[in-house]
């Protein structure tokens, strides 16, 4: 019975260095894209790391991180897609990443987030028709995730950028975005990601555009 018992014990104890190893890997994987993504300078780049982010999901299925960054960089590329022809075809790709994120854990409010920033993508395609529609659908994204999360910071800073390009008839403009911004800044300043590859990015842009508020 003794014997029986130690078997059970090495058996688990190995299977916890196993997934202790596959884990390292994981996060490597993850630490090495994100330092690349950290040092962008040509938009193109973004396409070349969201393949990379996707390779890494498809290895970890559970994992909702690398699905996130996947979507994230095929996001901002978008914005920066000359040929608006193209646009909703990447961000057609990017919602079925995101997708899959959300089905892993549809209760973190960075993806809603992400969620939230791909609808204001897709306004720029056509700010007049599509404005009042995707606005509105930026912002029910951004108030679930404010829901899940109201310390996240992201959440403000894009809200604050939605405000800031609004019209100002409807209430929009630096001015009305400004507190927004603040209440950003402050929560930026107050955000301790989980891990070292958790999101943490909009500060330095944050800062950057309050400036431009003042």
């Amino acid at each position: 019975m003794k014997t029986v018992s130690l078997t059970i014990v090495l058996m688990l104890a190995c299977f916890a260095q196993l997934f202790a190893q596959d884990k390292s890997e994981f996060k490597n994987a993850m630490g090495a894209t994100l330092s690349e993504m950290n040092t962008i300078k040509d938009n193109g780049a973004y396409l070349d790391l969201s393949n990379k982010f996707q390779r890494i999901s498809e290895a970890e299925p559970t994992e909702w991180l690398p699905a996130y960054y996947s979507a994230l960089c095929t996001t901002l590329y978008s914005f920066g897609e000359k040929d608006k022809t193209k646009v909703d075809l990447l961000l057609d790709q990017a919602q079925t990443i995101l997708d899959k994120g959300l089905k892993i854990k549809a209760g973190e409010s960075e993806l809603w987030v992400l969620q939230g920033m791909l609808f204001q993508a897709r306004i720029m395609v056509d700010p007049m028709a599509r404005g009042q529609n995707f606005s509105m659908k930026a912002n029910e994204a951004f108030e679930k995730a404010e829901s899940l999360n109201p310390e996240n910071p992201r959440i403000y800073f894009l809200k604050g950028q939605s405000v800031m390009n609004m019209p100002k008839m409807f209430g929009g403009g630096k001015e009305a975005a400004k507190p927004i911004f603040e209440k950003a800044k402050t929560k930026f300043e107050n955000f301790k990601p989980t891990n070292e590859i958790y999101p943490n990015w909009g500060k330095d842009m944050n800062e950057k555009i309050l400036a431009s508020c003042n």
